[in-house]
């Protein structure tokens, strides 16, 4: 029988915590029941008081072992009971005393109960009052929007289960998935578990609190009002709930207490890591832990169960003992079949452990992993030895339906693939770390993950203790199993102080030298605390970025435009819609437009982004320097905006296309291994029959493939033709190029005999690789028949080069002219107007071209749009804002600007931060009629300009002229 040492050694033991009386009775058989429980709580004291459990540990005095929640496999060996589903749940404005007063409490009848789901916040189920939500400490970069239901406070969870009565003699856990902010937890009425973590999962030992075959109580009070440390959960709003899974389990004494896989590319092996516990003195005769490695296509179901060959086998003998509990077993398994994990191949495999008594299977975990190697290398990235370009996308926790992310693989792949269609292989989760569910899907879409720490600098995100070695020691013992996480990072645009920078290095670095690590991501990155560098947010010249060590675009092109009204019946969850149409046909209304210019506006907002977003990464690499970026962001993170929201990324924040955006696949052309880039200014794509195409073909290759002097082909084609076209064989393409492939050899623009929007398309073959970029092409202009046209004096410079027999205004020979070219503030047009004339105002042309999108703000840029109205006549415009008209567009007139004027009437509308602008217009005026156009530059003498001023004086002069709008002027 074990010594009375024995006993009180066990107990005292944090992993034993306390032990059921009848295990107290083996030791002494002498005493009763009741008796032995006094033996339990003196035992329980002394261990308390020799070795007391510290921060939230002592709450219960019951030890926060580490644990696997609703993980994607499992093994037929474990035994777990979810209570995913109903939950009883209250809220409760007035915390009760938690101890032990409150006791009734937790089984007494609650009134105004309701149910609820976990896993989920209660937010999006409905708790609470419609209002703004409350957004994390970071007033800097807050969230705030109009939720359906704000309830900040306390909310109580209580759900009955019962213990299956196949557990007996087992040891039962209580597993916690998430809380947000902090959560309290109580079976049967007793006190296990304070929930206040980063991004960790965690299990209880509740043994001694129930008994199998009855049923068990399990309580949790949760809190929003808390401080969390969670980061960027609480952006959008402090949300509160349990977020994820809560689960029983239970084990054998001996069992597998946590596993985890590191795949060994170098070696094409899998280091299996274990820790075997027994809480008991009854130790296995002959534990060993046995490894089955086989290869994984994605599970169908919750089981490993797989007919697969075995890629590996290996067995570890288990060193423990009665003086010796707790083993960390390292079980090494080459692979026979070894398929590295990437991006392009997310190969994965399935490892089954086996914990044994000799033969007899005791215990058993499944663990799913990857294999693959990322490294920097002097100034490149490699992955699996092989350059490596990081084309990543930032995650900003965008879930208008559920408010958090939800605890669903199956929904997070659905994203990530759409992502991967995109191109991405990377993503930023900035100052949060994503659900495991989360990584679980990465790994599968093969995309590559940097959570962060919650911090900006040394500032935590919420006023919880700064205390980054202990988030980073989570983190890296929780997901590390994880083939997606690939950058430890300590959080954003800042540095956590030194020396702690250069120790959280090592921590890492000694911890899992398998991944990269970055201080925080921004600046302040070096040498001691990063093995990468930022870069620049947005286009910068290639060359300008020098340094020691690869660098990263900093969250990169954050093109802001207003969110889309039109996705207001898409939000029917917790986020209540950030623009109504309602709203936005008032505020169309207050500038004078109507619904139909509100729609051109946003598609041509959206196709802006699009051109944006292409010149932008296209840009980033054409620098033969730059290692990848962190696109801004792939969906929508819907940030209040002077009187709107909002709008940056490739997709709504529901993660579909936007209206005249780009597709995946348009995306993907560009933000792929491969991407062939064309070195050109933008204005040197408008262009006139004859002129010559100054340009360079150049190629960003970081396939794992070399092509062997692959045929290049390229052609310049309208609509309807081929205008041009070449083709020859490159230089070997051999993975990390970036350099130039070949000159555009087009000496002179093709004769056209109207303007022509053509597009110069490039392929490679051997890669199935190819890009397009539009050009504008105009037939050779002479001096045009300016008869009957009178001008005023102050464009007699810009027009008679263009114009032959023009009349100035004033002279008698304007008399005679049916139309006057002039502007607002010549005294020469009310005299025009009264004689029932037709008059060009060409106005506002100075300044500099208003066509950039701002980064998170907005400026007087965020769309324009051009109607299809017979005043522009053949110009080649494609109904919004393009490059090719950046060089004529100033900033228009602010709407609204003349009454009477018809939203029909006008041909030529923009959007700003605060307003709308108007670009081109037609009205009546007295007893003349007037062709009004502002912000676009006609006496510019460029081919553009020309043909469009040619359009409109054209459209001025024919019968086609009858606006029935009646404006005055000011």
């Amino acid at each position: 029988m074990p010594t009375r040492a024995t006993a009180s050694r066990l107990l005292f033991d944090p992993a034993s915590r306390l032990l059921p009386p009848a295990y107290i009775r083996s030791f002494f058989p002498f005493l009763p029941t009741a008796a032995a429980y006094c033996v339990l709580f003196v035992f329980a004291a002394q261990a308390a008081e020799e070795a007391p459990l510290e921060g939230v540990e002592s709450w219960a005095n019951r030890k926060a072992w580490p644990a696997l929640v609703n993980p994607v496999v499992s093994s037929p060996l474990q035994n777990v009971l979810s209570l995913r589903g109903e939950w009883e749940f209250v809220t409760q404005p007035v915390a009760p005393n938690r101890h032990p007063g409150w006791r009734a409490f937790y089984n007494k009848p609650w009134p105004n109960a309701r149910t609820i789901q976990v896993p989920g916040c209660w937010e999006a189920q409905g708790v609470g009052a419609p209002g703004m939500s409350e957004a994390w400490d970071c007033k800097w970069d807050q969230c705030p929007k109009p939720l359906r239901a704000v309830y900040m406070g306390e909310g109580w969870y209580r759900k009955k289960i019962e213990i299956p009565l196949t557990w007996q003699g087992r040891r039962v856990w209580l597993k916690v998935g998430g809380v947000r902010a902090q959560g309290w937890f109580w079976v049967n009425g007793k006190t296990v578990a304070w929930a206040d973590n980063y991004c960790g999962t965690y299990k209880y030992d509740i043994t001694d609190l129930v008994e199998p075959g009855k049923p068990a109580t399990v309580v949790a009070a949760v809190s929003n009002i808390v401080p969390s440390r969670k980061g960027l959960f609480g952006a959008h709003h402090k949300f509160g709930g349990l977020y994820r899974d809560v689960e029983l389990e239970a084990t054998p004494d001996t069992r597998i207490d946590y596993a985890w896989v590191r795949g060994d590319f170098d070696k094409q092996a899998a280091e299996v890591h274990a820790n075997v516990v027994c809480t008991s003195a009854n130790v296995l005769q002959n534990p060993v832990l046995k490894v089955r490695v086989v290869p994984a296509s994605v599970p169908a179901g919750r089981d490993a169960g797989t007919t697969s060959a075995a890629a590996g086998e290996a067995s570890q003998k288990v060193d423990l003992t009665a003086q010796k509990l707790s083993a960390d077993v390292v079980v090494n398994v080459p692979l026979s079949v070894f398929n590295p994990w990437s991006p392009e191949s997310p190969s994965l495999y399935i490892a089954e452990l086996t914990l044994c008594d000799g033969d007899k299977p005791v215990h058993g975990w499944t663990e799913r992993f990857g294999v693959r190697k990322i490294e920097a290398r002097g100034d490149r990235f490699f992955l699996n030895n092989k350059p490596f370009f990081i084309r990543g996308f930032g995650d900003d926790l965008v879930y208008p339906l559920t408010l958090t992310s939800p605890a669903s693989r199956e929904e997070h792949l659905k994203h990530l693939k759409l992502a991967r269609e995109a191109g991405f292989v990377y993503v930023r989760t900035h100052t949060h770390c994503e659900l495991p569910e989360y990584f679980e899907a990465a790994d599968e879409a093969g995309i590559m993950i940097q959570p962060e720490l919650p911090y900006y600098g040394d500032y935590p995100c919420e006023a919880f203790t700064f205390d980054p070695m202990r988030d980073m020691k989570e983190i890296i013992a929780q997901y590390r199993r994880h083939v997606s996480l690939t950058t430890y990072c300590t959080g954003n645009e800042g540095v956590l102080g030194k020396p702690l920078d250069k120790e959280i290095y090592k921590l890492c670095k000694r911890l899992d030298p398998d991944r990269l690590v970055l201080h925080q991501d921004g600046d302040y990155n070096t040498a001691e605390n990063s093995d990468f560098r930022g870069g620049p947010i947005n286009v910068w010249t290639p060359g300008k970025v020098k340094g020691d060590a690869p660098f990263v675009a900093h969250e990169y092109l954050n093109l802001c435009v207003k969110l889309d009204p039109r996705l207001e019946p898409k939000f029917t969850g917790a986020w209540q819609p950030p623009v109504t149409l309602a709203a936005w046909d008032k505020r169309l209304a207050a500038a004078g437009l109507n619904r139909e210019w509100g729609e051109r506006i946003q598609d041509a907002a959206h196709a802006l982004q699009r051109y944006y977003q292409k010149r932008g990464l296209e840009s980033a690499r054409l620098d033969p320097a730059c290692d990848g970026y962190d696109f801004w962001t792939i969906v929508d993170v819907v940030v209040q905006q002077h009187d709107s929201y909002s709008s940056q990324g490739l997709f709504t924040p529901f993660w579909e296309g936007k209206q005249g955006g780009a597709t995946p696949q348009e995306f993907a052309t560009f933000n792929s291994p491969t991407a062939i880039l064309l070195k050109m200014d933008i204005e040197n794509r408008v262009l006139v029959s004859g002129e010559e195409i100054k340009a360079d073909f150049w190629v960003s290759h970081f396939g794992t493939q070399n092509f062997e002097k692959p045929k290049f082909r390229y052609a310049l084609s309208d609509n309807e033709r081929p205008l041009d076209l070449a083709e020859c064989n490159i230089e070997t393409l051999e993975p990390g190029a970036v350099r130039p492939i070949a000159r555009v050899a087009l000496v002179g623009v093709p004769e056209v005999q109207r303007p022509v929007r053509a597009v110069l398309g490039a392929v490679i073959e051997a890669a199935s690789i190819g890009n397009r970029w539009d050009f504008w092409l105009f037939p050779k202009r002479s001096p045009q028949p300016g008869d009957g046209i009178a001008i005023s004096a102050s464009f007699r410079e810009a027009l008679s080069p263009l114009f032959a027999n023009l009349a100035v205004a004033g002279t008698p020979e304007a008399e005679k002219c049916s139309l006057l070219i002039s502007e607002l503030s010549s005294p020469d047009v009310a005299s025009a107007l009264a004689a029932g004339k037709r008059v060009l105002l060409i106005n506002q042309t100075g300044g500099k071209p208003n066509v950039n999108l701002g980064w998170w703000s907005m400026g007087n840029q965020v769309g324009t749009a051009f109607a299809k109205h017979p005043a522009w006549g053949d110009f080649p415009h494609e109904g919004y804002l393009s490059p090719l008209m950046f060089r004529i567009l100033k900033t228009g007139l602010k709407l609204p600007a003349f009454p009477g004027l018809k939203p029909e009437e006008m041909f030529a509308v923009g959007e700003g931060g605060t307003g709308f602008f108007l670009y081109g217009a037609e009205a009546r005026c007295g007893n003349g009629r007037v062709l009004m156009t502002f912000g676009l530059d006609l006496l510019s003498g460029l081919p553009e300009a020309n043909n469009l001023l040619d359009n409109l004086i054209r459209y001025a002069r024919s019968g086609a002229f009858t606006p029935k709008g009646e404006i005055k002027l000011p």
